[in-house]
């Protein structure tokens, strides 16, 4: 019988959920892309634990985390988990982890009664067809398998003619997923001729019906269901999936059953024949094949997950690729930047363009939402914006033409806030800023001053004009461009870092490197936003006039 192996339901922020079975001996956990969950969230330790199988069952180790892991809300170093653990890896808000280890009721129930399936009693043998269909429904991964082994089983225990097999769809209705006659074929196409309101009245009420057709009188034992034209007998039963139980296999409380479908049975040539028995077997296939048909849904949805989750890494690769690998070196500044996406891919970027003179321009865009949208969106921005820009047009002509390309190729809900600037040797700062953060400059002396001009964000509005804005740079001074999400990160009470913190954070940087008011800053943020949620993508841009 297939081991049941213990399993992870995993929630993202987003509220996506996948689930991850746990079949090796030591499964890790962490950030690098060949953990065996690979957690995409930049606060996880690259290695951050590892769940080990034991003789006293499942252990959780922390592998020397930065931010610690946590079951059930309390520290841990190593912890023995039990089925329902609620697991963090030390943010809060960001994955959560339940740990289960829910054996299936009937594979051990039907490996004790299999040994008697010799006996020539015919429930002994349902029993060992059950036990047959079993190995097949809990080691298929395929939901089609899943399905085309249950409804044949049941076809098989009750000799009806044909089956057909109903599940719910996302809407809530009814819809024929199988049909099957004896000796497992499928019929296509899917039969109209059956009792249409059996099925409505058992999908609504929840309970089996049955009728069969007595042999004497040729009515039928039930009087609530008709049989009509050919048909001698129908059973009709629900899928019902049992409420989620606790370690000590009791329901949890307020639990309420889920019925994911409804399995029918006829048949033309002869009445079907159940004892109570066969009636309690045809009951724990349907049981247990909801359950199963469930399974298969999560491993489909975790499986799906998984491929989001690999395209959004390729897409974040990608992304990370179309920055600059090096920013330029000059004899008049020092540059460093940096950007953090709130989740795997984002909608910020920055970007520097080598003009003519020895000058340099330099952009921080970031593009409305978030994930791929935005993503995409700021690949096209970024592109478009670095091909005008290298012509060295007049600011105002590079961001009106950039405007009308966002304007045609773009919905009207996407736009982009960016600014862009370019410095000279003499430390002329001539630059647009279109619906942007304000940047700020440091002086040498310490003082901070906000360039605060503005124009509507790029793509927002046709036949916009926009307005240049102009300083001047000393040595010593420090440009400072940004996105808003580092103004707007949050703590867990919704505090913003806010511009007040960040001018603060700038007075102390007057005398430092590029690279140097980089850290402080980032550093500043994470210390004050703790294991809070990233809200939005962070970006910034430090450019220190003259050189240290």
């Amino acid at each position: 019988m297939r081991e049941n192996f213990p399993r992870l339901i995993v929630t993202d922020s987003s509220g996506d959920v996948r689930e991850v079975e746990i079949a090796k001996p030591e499964f890790t956990l962490g950030r690098q892309s060949d953990n065996d969950l690979v957690l995409f969230e930049s606060r996880i330790s690259r290695r951050h634990a590892r769940i080990v199988k034991s003789p006293q069952g499942y252990l959780l180790e922390d592998s020397g985390s930065r931010h610690g892991t946590y079951v059930n809300g309390t520290l841990v170093t190593s912890c023995l988990l039990k089925s329902g653990d609620q697991i963090n890896l030390g943010i809060a808000d960001s994955y959560a982890l339940t740990f289960l280890m829910q054996e299936a009721e009937l594979p051990g129930l039907l490996e004790e009664l299999g040994k008697a399936t010799h006996s020539p009693a015919p429930q002994l043998e349902h029993l060992n067809l059950l036990l047959q269909v079993a190995q097949i429904l809990y080691r298929s991964p395929k939901l089609e398998t899943v399905l085309t082994a249950l409804l044949d089983s049941a076809i098989s225990i009750t000799g009806a003619d044909r089956g057909l097999l109903f599940l719910r769809g996302a809407d809530g209705q009814l819809h024929m997923r199988l049909a099957r006659a004896q000796d497992e074929i499928t019929l296509e196409p899917p039969p109209d001729n059956y009792s249409q309101a059996v099925v409505d009245r058992v999908a609504e009420t929840g309970r089996e019906e049955m009728a069969l057709e007595e042999a004497a009188t040729g009515r039928a034992t039930n009087e609530t269901v008709t049989i009509q034209g050919s048909v001698r007998g129908v059973v009709c039963v629900p899928l019902v999936k049992f409420p989620v139980t606790d370690a000590r296999g009791e329901s949890i409380s307020g639990g309420v059953t889920e019925q994911m479908g409804v399995l029918y049975l006829d048949s033309r040539s002869r009445a079907t024949s159940l004892t109570g028995l066969d009636r309690q077997v045809l009951q724990t296939l349907a049981v247990e094949g909801a359950t199963v048909i469930e399974n298969a849904r999560l491993l489909h949805l975790a499986r799906e997950q998984e491929r989001v989750q690999h395209d959004l890494a390729l897409a974040r690769n990608i992304q990370q690729g179309l920055l600059p690998r090096e920013l330029p070196t000059s004899s008049y500044f020092e540059i460093h930047a940096f950007t953090v996406p709130s989740s795997g891919v984002g909608g910020d970027y920055y970007d520097a363009i080598v003009l003519p003179d020895s000058r340099f321009g330099f952009v921080v865009a970031d593009v409305s939402g978030k994930g791929l949208p935005a993503a995409i969106l700021s690949a096209n921005l970024q592109g478009a914006f670095a091909a005008v820009a290298a012509g060295d047009h007049a600011l105002e002509e590079i961001f009106r033409r950039v405007n009308d390309f966002l304007r045609e190729r773009s919905s009207p809900a996407m736009y982009a806030t960016m600014f862009y600037g370019v410095i000279n040797p003499a430390g002329d700062f001539n630059f647009v800023n279109a619906g942007h953060a304000y940047p700020m400059v440091v002086r040498n002396g310490g003082a901070v001053e906000t360039l605060e001009t503005s124009n509507f964000p790029v793509g927002l509005f046709p036949a916009v004009t926009f307005e240049a804005g102009h300083t001047h740079l000393d040595a010593g001074d420090i440009l400072l461009l940004f996105s808003d999400g580092l103004t707007e990160a949050q703590n867990f009470r919704n505090d913003l870092f806010g511009e007040s913190r960040l001018t603060d954070v700038a007075k102390e940087c007057s005398k430092l490197a590029a690279s140097e008011v980089s850290e402080k800053i980032l550093g500043a943020v994470r210390a004050f936003v703790g294991n809070a949620p990233p809200s939005d993508d962070m970006t910034l841009v430090v450019l220190r006039f003259g050189r240290m």
